[in-house]
C-alpha cells in the first residue's frame, strides 16, 4: 500500500479546471510547464486505479511524450508528490480496516 492518497489526489485533478491547476502548481522551479502538461496527459490517460499503481511503481501508461517530457520524467513523480504534498492536496493515506 501506498504512503500516499494518490486516488484522492487524482480525483483532485481530473475534476478541478486545467486553469485553476496551473495557478495552483506550475512555478516554473520545481515544477514547470512541461510537468504540468505530462500530468494531464497521465490523468486524462488512465483510470484511477491505473494511476495509483503508476504513481506508486514509478512508471507511466501509454502517452506520447515530447523532447521536454522525456527530459523529465525520470524525476516526474518524486516531483509530483513533492510538490501536491508541499500545497496540502495529496496527504498521507488513509488506513483501512482489516
Amino acid at each position: 500500500m501506498s504512503q500516499y492518497d494518490y486516488a484522492g489526489l487524482y480525483q483532485f485533478l481530473l475534476h478541478t479546471p486545467e486553469q485553476g491547476l496551473r495557478k495552483m502548481l506550475v512555478d516554473q522551479k520545481s515544477f514547470t510547464d512541461s510537468h504540468f502538461n505530462l500530468m494531464l496527459k497521465v490523468v486524462r490517460g488512465c483510470s484511477e486505479t491505473d494511476f495509483c499503481a503508476h504513481a506508486e511503481n514509478a512508471d507511466f501508461p501509454k502517452v506520447k511524450m515530447g523532447p521536454a517530457e522525456t527530459k523529465i520524467k525520470e524525476n516526474f513523480w518524486k516531483d509530483l508528490t513533492t510538490i501536491c504534498s508541499g500545497r496540502g492536496i495529496l496527504g498521507p493515506a488513509q488506513k483501512t480496516a482489516a
